[in-house]
């Protein structure tokens, strides 16, 4: 499933393809959003944002939300470009006389009137969206030190948007390795220097995470790692699907679990 920081640039992509610019071309081919079309048909996009996994593209009244889910995904290209032939089903599409955004495969679509977005069952129930580059270390340390979740073991609340909003599989892995912390560990047990360091992991990590396209490593390592012979796969993060190999940092094997069918994967050394 995309993640925050892929959410987040796919949001960008299409707000540069898009805002500003009247839709001269509609489709949706989804049963939640068909027929609706004239909506957003010959209207002026004003904005395309990420909230965590969902996106928002917006003509003033009315926005359409998204989320990707397990197989979503957007596509940005040339007007004139046809798509690549493909085996996922066209959900939706946002054209103009310069730019095509396409939507495939995603089944949690719906329009909504503007007013509407502060009771989206998803979008308020969300907490400070890491991936956002704008958020705030004091707004992330409140969240995370919040006694609400005092009780809550991280290997599960670090996938509760309603937590940290943008962190899934990999980024969860790849905070708490960075902040030094276990998985197993409550909130409520954390110190005051290791909550600051765990928001201080969360926005970092989650920010390098955008601008490298995933790589979750600082680039001198990850170039050491290609040139030792690494695939990009295997070079990308310290601990996420590296079970079984040494860490980076201190040689000790990475210990891979999974916890309600997704993986979990630090180092038992690093973060005792």
């Amino acid at each position: 499933m995309p993640e925050g920081p892929e959410i987040h640039r796919a949001a960008n992509r299409i707000a540069k393809a898009l805002v500003g610019k009247t839709l001269t071309e509609v489709e949706f081919h989804y049963k939640t959003v068909e027929g609706l079309e004239h909506l957003f048909l010959d209207k002026e996009v004003e904005y395309v944002r990420a909230r965590s996994k969902g996106l928002l593209i917006s003509v003033g009244d009315y926005v359409m939300y998204s989320h990707n889910q397990l197989y979503g995904r957007w596509t940005v290209n040339r007007s004139t470009t046809k798509p690549k032939p493909t085996n996922r089903s066209l959900r939706v599409l946002f054209g103009n006389d310069k730019k095509t955004a396409r939507l495939w495969s995603a089944t949690d679509i719906q329009i909504l009137e503007s007013w509407e977005l502060g009771g989206h069952p998803y979008l308020a129930k969300l907490g400070p969206d890491v991936a956002d580059l704008s958020v705030k270390f004091d707004d992330v340390l409140v969240q995370v030190s919040s006694p609400k979740f005092a009780r809550r073991q991280l290997s599960g609340l670090m996938l509760d948007q309603g937590f940290l909003a943008g962190v899934g599989n990999y980024l969860r892995s790849e905070i708490l390795f960075d902040a030094g912390i276990n998985p197993y560990r409550k909130t409520g047990s954390l110190s005051n220097d290791e909550l600051e360091r765990l928001s201080e992991s969360a926005i970092k990590v989650t920010a390098l995470a955008y601008h490298e396209k995933g790589v979750t490593v600082p680039q001198e390592l990850y170039q050491t790692l290609r040139e030792n012979g690494l695939t990009r796969y295997q070079a990308r993060h310290f601990v996420f699907t590296r079970d079984g190999l040494e860490c980076h940092a201190c040689s000790s094997l990475i210990v891979h679990t999974r916890l309600s069918g997704r993986r979990l994967d630090y180092c038992p050394k690093c973060q005792m």
